[in-house]
């Protein structure tokens, strides 16, 4: 618990994200894989099924893999790049529109992705979490990671477009995001220690704009009265979402790549 409590705030993230800072905390030396499995879980009504991949050895397996790096995919309909795997995998990881890749010495190794499913715990419902794991097709093509540095400077550049513009649009990514917007496939967590404020910062902005611009695409245009209105707020809509999720791919990845090498 020592760990939840050296961060300030809850952020929520994808479940791939979350257990993914806390594989950094354990490279790092932070804690053992014990605990870090554990955090990965989150906070809240979440814990493991008792099936698919032990998070334990998977990440004491990550020190047995010659030059092992994670990629993070958060994929969507006709949004593909970067996940590997076979048609059963992709498909799971498009249902929860998230997947860590695994690479040893630059080529695939395998796919891991988060099934979620639901219980009941002390008579409220729960989130139990298995996450199936799948080898990479042999000669699998694996993209560089998402390191350009540029991601913070872009999502806020399209956070002040779309508040100095005409379009009205209610987000707050300042503010913590209210439970009802968040999707099964995300949960809060603490942040590990060693993340320092810029890091952190970008990872809180990033998953906050691109909860809000999802309900916001998801609720549609009711706020708007034209058409023409309507679709510029959509496109602004696209952009922001967009935008955040590479800066949400990017802090990740940079975050864990300082662990790895």
């Amino acid at each position: 618990m020592s760990e939840a409590a050296a961060g300030k705030d809850l952020v929520a993230l994808p479940r791939a994200a979350v257990l993914m800072l806390w594989v950094s905390a354990y490279l790092r030396g932070d804690m053992g894989p014990d605990d870090a499995a554990q955090m990965s879980y989150g906070v809240g009504r979440s814990g493991p099924s008792g099936e698919g991949e032990d998070l334990f050895s998977w990440m004491t397996g990550l020190r047995r893999l010659p030059l092992a790096q994670l990629r993070l995919v958060l994929p969507v309909p006709g949004r593909l790049a970067g996940l590997v795997g076979p048609p059963s995998v992709i498909s799971l990881a498009l249902e929860v529109e998230q997947a860590i890749v695994v690479t040893a010495a630059g080529i695939a190794d395998h796919t891991l992705v988060p099934v979620l499913s639901s219980v009941e715990h002390e008579g409220r419902p729960a989130s139990a979490v298995s996450w199936a794991r799948a080898a990479a097709p042999v000669g699998a093509q694996v993209p560089p990671a998402a390191t350009s540095g540029s991601a913070r400077q872009e999502l806020l550049e399209a956070l002040r477009r779309a508040a100095t513009g005409s379009v009205e649009l209610d987000l707050v990514p300042d503010e913590p995001v209210e439970p009802a917007r968040i999707p099964p496939g995300w949960i809060s967590t603490a942040l590990p220690r060693h993340l320092d404020s810029s890091a952190a910062h970008l990872l809180v902005l990033a998953a906050r704009t691109l909860l809000l611009t999802r309900a916001e695409i998801d609720e549609g245009h009711g706020h708007t009265v034209h058409l023409a209105e309507a679709l510029a707020r959509r496109g602004l809509l696209d952009e922001l979402h967009e935008v955040a999720r590479g800066a949400l791919i990017e802090a990740v990845e940079r975050i864990l790549a300082e662990q790895t090498g």
